[in-house]
């Protein structure tokens, strides 16, 4: 049963993972809710505060592992114009050809939607693992809800610094893993065991420094069965 406090934390962060799109952070819940500092630095940050100039950021994203094919494919999130309020007109390209999401561009937001978009394609993902026949198709809203409680309550948060074109920069690291103690874990033993690592710092044009997956394979295993790794490559001023 969801505790109050839950259900609130769910309309608190309605910025997350239910829309492919992106605006801006919501503002609190009139009711007083202690959020983690996961949640915070997740959902309800102004994370292109650093960005004054149009430009565009660019990710790697890479598949590997045991399990199946892997490949790497390209990420490029664009602001278009800073207002005079801050806030900024963007557009997102999250992957290419096939594999592309469609994403409408924005004309205000203070969101880099990176985020949300690659953990929403994660729910969908592990929705195709453990329904390799197609018989759940809305599973991906248990994953979805599984990770939000993550965030709420066990995910972790670690100062650490990151160095990004000779510049270094306070970030903030934040593991969690949504299925170790999930009381349906044996519905998809073989992926319950994947792990969340996410690396956001302020100062960095975009926030989002990288984003991590892993599903580690049998313990005699020398490599994982899935890895997945979202990383910044590139800024440039447009």
């Amino acid at each position: 049963m969801i505790v109050a406090a839950n259900f609130v934390r769910l309309l608190a962060s309605i910025v997350c993972l239910l829309v492919v799109s992106f605006q801006t952070v919501a503002e609190p819940a009139e009711e007083v809710v202690q959020l983690s500092d996961a949640e915070t630095l997740v959902w309800m940050t102004d994370q292109l505060r650093s960005i004054d100039h149009p430009m565009e950021i660019r990710y790697r994203f890479e598949r590997t592992g045991t399990f199946g094919d892997g490949f790497s494919d390209s990420v490029r999130f664009i602001v278009d114009a800073v207002h005079d309020d801050g806030m900024k007109s963007a557009q997102l390209e999250f992957l290419t050809g096939d594999r592309a999401f469609d994403i409408d561009p924005v004309a205000s937001t203070n969101v880099n939607p990176v985020l949300k978009i690659y953990l929403q394609g994660d729910v969908y993902e592990m929705n195709r693992l453990t329904d390799p026949e197609g018989k759940s198709k809305e599973r991906w809203r248990y994953f979805q809800r599984r990770i939000k409680f993550a965030l709420a309550e066990t995910a972790s948060v670690e100062d650490v610094v990151i160095t990004f074109e000779g510049e270094d920069y306070a970030a903030k690291k934040i593991q969690f893993a949504p299925y170790v103690n999930d009381p349906k874990r044996k519905l998809f033993k073989r992926f319950a065991d994947k792990t969340y690592t996410i690396i956001v710092a302020e100062a960095l044009p975009g926030y989002v420094y990288s984003i991590g997956t892993v599903i580690s394979g049998e313990p005699t295993d020398v490599f994982p069965l899935i890895k997945e790794h979202l990383q910044l490559i590139e800024i440039k001023a447009l």
